[in-house]
């Protein structure tokens, strides 16, 4: 990072400036998230470890024999990098933001007014009339290290049995 000899009250000018144009609080509060209920939970869960939206195949996670070949960041930095709003942008069209991204575009589709995962989905999902991109969000910004272990573990299980 380049080192620029700013006195304090021209950061503190600067740091006005760019408040001033983001038109965000400061400081900044995250948005109040819907708790995912257990269903909701079963279900992302079986999204982020399916064979059509393997999440875990790029994304880190702390374990050392999973994150050889990790190549996405860890879900667990989400929450405090991220805003829940882009990431449903980023999760429903990737290449749009970052063209040539290897997050693949293409897993969501626009129906009904609402984000669809575009793949097959599990039995749980039948009935369930919410926007499926905002599930996975919400199931990201509340994931915990416990579940997350979990999760790695039945990616493995489902890999394992796929052979």
């Amino acid at each position: 990072m380049p080192t620029f000899s700013f006195s304090d009250d021209e950061i503190q000018k600067l740091v006005r400036f760019f408040a001033a144009l983001s038109a965000q609080q400061s400081p900044y509060i995250a948005p109040k998230q819907e708790l995912l209920t257990t269903a909701e939970r079963d279900m992302a869960r079986q999204l982020f470890t399916s064979k059509t939206a393997p999440c875990l195949k790029c994304h880190a996670t702390g374990d050392s024999a999973h994150d050889k070949n990790a190549s996405a960041p860890n879900f667990l930095l989400a929450r405090e990098r991220l805003k829940p709003a882009w990431t449903v942008r980023w999760i429903t069209d990737p290449a749009k933001i970052i063209p040539g991204t290897a997050m693949p575009s293409g897993l969501f589709r626009r129906e009904e007014g609402r984000w669809v995962f575009a793949g097959p989905l599990p039995a749980s999902f039948h009935g369930y009339g919410k926007d499926h991109a905002d599930l996975l969000v919400r199931y990201m910004f509340q994931l915990t290290p416990e579940e997350q272990r979990a999760l790695v573990g039945r990616a493995s299980a489902a890999a394992g049995a796929g052979k």
